[in-house]
């Protein structure tokens, strides 16, 4: 069963990937093997004498550290429903053998944990959700094809939710290939909180590509909090690509490239690049791209209220170092359509460098009184062959007549051409080069310590429990950022520094300052991000 789907601007074979057979990592542990054409359900389950179905794995009582191996080429019409493992030894569900991915009907875990799938393709046409994690935590898909064919009925591909948590995608190609019905690829929602979504390939859907919701109306104070979404593909020629609402507060959004979009009911007409309407997210290092749709919009901040829900509001969140290009309309968006609560502001925009959008404006923020305290400081806005490109509260100009009448709120940005290369590396030469501004700076007396307090911490990530926190630079030093103490501005590092006050703080850079856009000129290796929980 492998057939070719649209993903990324490019036909992949779904399900056609070779796979190597693994072994059993727990030495008291068991392995199983399933073989849809050579097995039966009356073996053992052993190399010689594989199982069948997946009927026959669902019903079997699984071990920590238990593995089953599906063998490739074979297909299942029937969900997975996977055992619960134990911290350090989940059992895990993979492939053995060589040739096509094994191709089962679904995964659904309901109340499950520690359970590892991967170079696996769940796939189906039906009201199954090809992956579903409800109320379960500590699941990991990883390298797994996780497709909703066009005639599957469901919302999401891969569904999140029901208080799931510490759960990670990795590697996954995710699509719902439906155009009929309204879906989402990916879908977290109702208190799915400290979960990864990691370098997948995520495709078409016909509402977003990936969405986080945490209340609704039967739901009023579920979240969608401290998510880390980060190096992900995301590309959706089918509807809205990326969205944080209802609740997706205090996630780190990172290193994401973004792009297409089409206008259809099932996304308002509305194909957004990235809305963000939520409370004190931190969205860096994402190149926002070519949506080139006659309605869509880049980085959107439009506020609102929906049917009975809590309002959307944009507060408190910190945008720095994204790339945003070739955006039709409103490449930088702050507005509201006037619902009671929907508020936005106190929010942050750092060395973003946004140019060569095709709508005139590069950011618009409209004037109402529920609009206030954004501050914008050395960005970089730029439309060749146009001089007033920014429309702030009913004020028309340029960049240095906005900086002019509103000193508080914008300052030291640019107005010229970036110099970007196809990747969207500064050339040599360019403005963006040493052209940002630091984060933040110490507060706390001059000294030496683990500690330090800073006069806004919310540009950084402790790694909430999911991965190592930032490194970042206190004035020379580098460190790595172990506990954030949101309510007295406290950073805790894992090694002493020394420090005075005044000293700036930011992520690492070289040069004299940080760049502008979403890569530093000169690269800079970065701590890797490891997950901490095990499985």
């Amino acid at each position: 069963m492998t057939s070719k789907v649209t993903l990324f601007g490019k036909k992949i074979a779904v399900a056609a990937a070779v796979i190597l057979c693994f072994s059993a990592t727990v030495a008291s542990a068991s392995t199983y093997y399933v073989d849809s054409v050579a097995g039966s359900d009356s073996n053992a389950g052993s190399s010689t004498a594989p199982w069948k179905t997946v009927t026959k794995v669902n019903g079997m009582s699984f071990y920590p550290g238990d593995q089953i191996l599906f063998k490739c080429g074979g297909s299942w019409d029937t969900l997975l429903k996977p055992s619960s493992g134990t911290s350090g030894s989940p059992v895990s569900y993979g492939a053995y053998g060589t040739g096509n991915k094994p191709l089962i009907r679904g995964f659904y875990a309901s109340s499950k944990s520690y359970i590892t799938a991967q170079n696996i393709a769940f796939r189906n046409g039906s009201t199954d959700s090809p992956a579903t994690i409800l109320t379960s935590h500590h699941i990991v898909l990883r390298n797994c094809d996780i497709i909703a064919d066009p005639s599957n009925s469901t919302w999401a591909a891969l569904y999140m939710l029901l208080n799931s948590h510490h759960n990670e995608i990795s590697g996954c190609n995710i699509a719902h290939l439906t155009t009929s019905r309204q879906s989402d690829a990916v879908n977290l929602r109702r208190n799915a909180n400290y979960n990864i979504i990691r370098n997948n390939n995520i495709g078409a859907a016909t509402h977003y590509s990936l969405s986080l919701e945490g209340f609704d109306s039967t739901y009023p104070t579920y979240s969608c909090n401290y998510n880390l979404i980060q190096g992900n593909t995301i590309y959706n020629p089918q509807g809205a690509t990326m969205g944080l609402q209802s609740g997706s507060s205090n996630n780190v959004v990172e290193k994401n490239t973004v792009y297409g979009g089409k206008s259809t009911s099932y996304d308002a007409n509305l194909p957004r690049t990235f809305k963000a309407v939520s409370q004190n997210n931190i969205i860096r290092y994402n190149i926002l791209r070519d949506n080139t749709t006659s309605t869509s919009s880049g980085l959107g901040m439009e506020v609102y209220a929906y049917n009975t829900d809590p309002p959307n509001v944009a507060i408190g969140n910190r945008v720095y170092n994204n790339t945003i290009t070739n955006i039709t309309k409103y490449p930088i968006v702050i507005a509201t359509n006037g619902d009671s609560g929907a508020t936005a502001y106190n929010n942050y925009f750092k060395n973003n460098a946004v140019y060569n959008n095709l709508d005139t404006y590069q950011l618009w923020i409209q004037k109402n009184s529920v609009i206030y305290d954004n501050f914008f400081s050395n960005n970089l806005f730029f439309k060749t062959g146009t001089s007033a490109i920014m429309n702030v509260q009913g004020k028309y100009g340029t960049v240095a007549d906005i900086q002019a009448a509103d000193p508080t709120h914008f300052k030291s940005n640019l107005q010229t051409a970036p110099m970007l290369d196809s990747t969207y590396k500064p050339q040599i030469g360019s403005p963006c080069i040493d052209a940002g501004d630091f984060l933040t700076k110490v507060t706390s007396a001059g000294g030496s310590g683990s500690v330090i307090t800073v006069a806004d911490d919310g540009y950084f990530s402790d790694g909430m429990g999911l991965t190592a926190g930032d490194t970042i630079m206190v004035g020379n030093y580098t460190a790595t950022i172990t506990a954030i103490n949101r309510s007295t501005h406290q950073i805790t590092l894992n090694q002493s520094v020394t420090f005075k006050t005044g000293d700036a703080v930011s992520m690492p850079y070289k040069g004299s300052k940080p760049d502008i856009g979403a890569i530093e000129y000169q690269q800079v290796v970065a701590q890797p991000l490891n997950l901490q929980f095990t499985n």
